[in-house]
This record gives C-alpha cells, structure tokens and sequence, in this order.
C-alpha cells in the first residue's frame, strides 16, 4: 500500500527528474581532456635479420612450439596457481568495485526511514500544560533522494580517473601473466641446464675415477710414476668439486619452479634433455604496435590518463557544488492514520556552497594533481623507451646467442678431438699424461657452459616474445579465467558434499610424459 502511493505521488516527477539528469549529464567538465603525448616510434628494429614478421605469431601459444609436454604442464599449473597472479586478479576485482562506486554518484541516491516514538512532555511547558499527562505518540515513514549536480565534470572527471585506473591494474595483471610464463620457462630451461650439468659432471667423475684406480695399479706395479698418479687424482677431484654446486643450483630452480606453479618438486615429471626441444619461429614484430600491446605500456598510459582527469577533479572544486534533495511520505500520532491521505508529508529543497578563502588548499589540490600527472607522464615515456630497448635487446641477444652456440659446439667439437688425440698419443707412449690432463681438464667446463648456452638459446626466443607483449597474453588470460570456473565448481562440489570429495593421492609421474592432472580435483 505504501509502495503504490508513493509511486503515484512519484510518477508525476519522473519524467522531469530524468530531463534534468539528462541535461547536467552534458554538461561541461572542467580541466584538460587526455591526448596521447608524441613519442618517438622507430620504423623498423635494428636487429632483424630472417625473423618472422607475420604478427598473428604474437596471437597463439608460442611456448607449446617447443614441443615439450612438460613444459606445457607447467606453464598451465602456473596460469592456474600462482600467487602473484592472484594478487593483481583481486587488484583488477577492487578498481572494478571503486569504479562502481565512482559511477554511482553520477546517479540520484535514494533511500528511505521509518520513526516511531513516544515521549511525553513536562507539565511546566506549554504542549506537556495542554496534553496534560497524555503521551505523545509519532509515526512516520519516509523515501528520501538526494543527488549532487555534476555541472562542472567533478564526478565524472573522478568516473574517468577510476576506469583508467581499472584498466591499467588490468594491464598490470597482464603483465604480471607475462612475467611468470617467463619465468616459468626461463626457471624450467635451467633445470634442463643442470640436469645436462649434472649428467656430464658425473660420468667425466666416474671416468676420471675409473683412470684414477687403473694408474694406481700401474703405480703399484712400477710401471707409472707416483707424479702420473697424483695428476689423475687431481683429475678425479676437479670433476667431483664440480657436481655439489651443480645439484644445489638444480634444487634451488626446482623449488623456484615449485612456488611459480604450485606443483610440489617430488610430482615433477621426468624432464626431457635439452636436445630434444624444438625451436619456436622468431617474430620481429611491428614498432608501432608496440605501442598497443606491450602491457606495461599500457598500464603507464592508463595511468596519466587518471592523473589527467584526476587535474580536472581537483579544478572542480574552485567552483560551488549544487545539489538537490527531497522527502516524501507519511506522519502521523496514529497507527491506523499514518497511510491516509491526510498523513502525506513531502519536502524538497536545493543547496549550493562554493569556496571563498581556504588558505590555499584547493590550489594545492590542482598542483599536487598537476605535479602527479608531470611523474607519470615522464614514467609513461620511460615505459615506451625501454619497452623498444627491452625488444632490440632481445632480438640482439637471440642472435648473439646463436653465433655464440655455434661456436661453443665447435670448441667443444675440436677439444674432444683433442683430448682423442692425445690419449692416442698416450697409449703409443709419444707423450706424457700431462698431455691428457691438459686436454680433458679443457674439454670438462666447456661441455659444462655448452649446457648453459644451449638453454639461453632456447630461453632467447621466450624474452622476445615476452618483450614484445600480444595477444598470446589473451590466450593465457582465458585459460585463467577457465582456471578459475573450474576451481570455483570444485569448491562448491566441496561444500554440497564434503564426504565425496576426500584428497586423493596425487598421481606419480611417468618416466618422459608430464603428469596429467584432474584440475579441478587439485585445485
């Protein structure tokens, strides 16, 4: 009943009321409208030569290119359970929810009361003398809408600030899913590395042992001399000092790679060797998108444009804020009275107030947002100089790197021809065992750096793609987002039964296949 006849008494106030709306809405807004500052664009990078130029690359999932399963696992493991991504996630859901808030003041708030009361009155005035010892009683219920008139752009210019705000944490989150798939790959093909490591380091320790146990023997028969043995013991010691580093940098990645993923170290699969990886194709990209699809680019550009509008806000309040307000309902001293006709009480009133001496605070205000907006404009023309320098870097570094493996393999190549040759030489007596110490002593940390070489090649495409930004970041944003549906079903299979869903063992990995995980189940 109260609903309908305030509706009646509200009706004939819509339409006006939405007119007006619709007016102020328009109006001006105070302050400079954001223009993207110049920068210089390079026509082309300097460091081109034979890469892709095809910018549909930047689209798919570059790093399944590698055609290593594991590696797969583990990029999707991360995509799903890492935490700095569920940081900026919920930092993306919290600009969504001040931006709500922002909007919301562009709108008239209404809102509603209901009072009741009973007091009586003393005797010695002149109400408590007529009512005598009667209580007073009162009864009333009320819809109430205020609304700030925006004519000068304050509320919208803050509207603005917040969705440019929101769109840069959604660019940070971006750029925090390009990170940790970087990571995840670069961590990954160190592991790789010093398994290589690991393997060559130990089998060189056990021939050198082997070598070691055959010339004391000849010692002890009077065929070598005590100096040979103690150059094949040293030989022996300096590939053994090797392989402790070597298994503490391994189990340090591998627990890196655990707190990027999420995966414990004892499900890891059993890895491939770094051999057997392919090469993904190498995309150049274009200069003037970078622009566009770099993320961090992005959120420092989104940035000024808040710090732009946030100049505006500030600007809007040298002058007087106008706002509107009204009441409408029932009053009475009587229950059964208080929705009649008779009981209609209404009120409606308009304020304005403006500054006149503030001791300098609002002219503050606009320095301090025109000192904000000065930081990040010079923060976002550092964004766009080292997001070229990151990509010239990389595309420097991938060829490089390429000249640098070829000539590892060649040095490695010749000193094992070396070391061939002069255990050759040895065993025709033509030369001493120094010969051989020499050679296998110099063919020992270079077949140890071609491990590390070969997992920067493979890690230089990784940075280029990671440098260049695109819409591979997309493609990992829904699998996220797939991520997420999929562990809020479980949680709700969880809670309806609690009993069904019992932690399982977790699967055991099979000798050279990832482990296949149920996601929803481990999530």
């Amino acid at each position: 009943m109260l609903l309908k006849k305030l509706r009646q008494m509200m009706n004939r106030r819509t339409f006006l009321a939405a007119a007006v709306s619709a007016a102020m809405l328009t109006g001006c807004a105070v302050g400079p409208d954001y223009n993207r500052p110049y920068v210089p664009v390079p026509k082309d990078y300097r460091h081109v030569r034979g890469e892709e130029t095809d910018v549909n690359l930047l689209k798919a999932r570059w790093w399944t290119e590698y055609h290593d399963p594991n590696l797969d696992f583990f990029v999707s493991k991360a995509i799903a359970n890492n935490r700095t991504l569920q940081q900026t996630m919920a930092n993306v859901e919290r600009a969504a929810a001040a931006l709500t808030t922002a909007r919301a003041n562009l709108f008239p708030q209404l809102n509603y009361s209901g009072d009741l009361g009973k007091s009586k009155a003393s005797l010695n005035t002149p109400t408590g003398a007529a009512m005598g010892d009667k209580p007073i009683k009162s009864y009333e219920v009320l819809a109430t809408a205020s609304w700030e008139i925006d004519l000068w752009g304050k509320i919208r210019r803050q509207t603005e600030s917040a969705q440019a705000s929101l769109r840069a944490t959604e660019a940070a989150h971006r750029a925090a899913i390009s990170s940790v798939i970087g990571s995840v790959i670069s961590t990954y093909l160190s592991i790789l590395m010093t398994e290589e490591q690991y393997k060559i380091a130990e089998e060189t320790a056990e021939s050198y042992h082997k070598t070691y146990q055959l010339f004391l023997l000849r010692f002890n028969h009077g065929n070598v001399s005590e100096m040979e043995v103690a150059q094949a013991w040293s030989q022996w010691e300096s590939a053994m000092v090797q392989i402790p580093q070597i298994r503490q940098n391994r189990t340090e990645l591998k627990n890196s790679l655990s707190i990027l993923t999420g995966v414990p170290v004892e499900d890891f699969p059993k890895p491939k060797a770094l051999d057997e990886l392919d090469v993904p194709d190498v995309v150049a990209g274009i200069p003037s998108q970078l622009l566009e699809e770099r993320p961090d680019v992005i959120q420092a550009e989104e940035q000024l444009k808040a710090a732009n509008a946030d100049i505006g806000a500030a600007k809007a309040l040298y002058f007087p804020s106008i706002s509107l307000s009204g009441g409408l309902g029932f009053s009475s001293d009587q229950l059964r009275e208080l929705f009649k006709g008779p009981s209609k009480v209404w009120q409606y009133a308009g304020n304005i107030s403006g500054p006149i001496f503030h001791w300098g605070a609002v002219t503050a205000g606009v320095r301090s947002a025109e000192a904000q907006q000065k930081a990040l404009l010079a923060a976002y023309q550092l964004a766009v100089s080292t997001a070229f320098a990151d990509v010239d870097n990389a595309l420097s570094r991938r060829q490089n790197v390429i000249e640098e493996l070829r000539s590892k393999r060649s040095l490695v190549m010749s000193l094992e021809d070396y070391s061939r040759l002069a255990n050759a030489q040895y065993q025709g007596g033509y030369t001493g065992y120094f010969t051989v110490l020499q050679a296998e002593q110099s063919l020992l940390p270079q077949q140890i750096s071609l491990a590390e070489v070969k997992s920067r090649a493979l890690n230089s495409v990784a940075q280029i793609y990671q440098a260049l930004g695109g819409g591979w970041i997309d493609q990992a944003l829904i699998e996220e987002q797939q991520a997420i549906r999929e562990i809020e079903e479980a949680e709700k299979l969880k809670k309806q039964s609690p009993a069904a869903n019992q932690a399982e063992p977790a699967p055991k990995p099979v000798d050279g296949e990832p482990v296949k995980l149920d996601t929803a189940k481990q999530q």
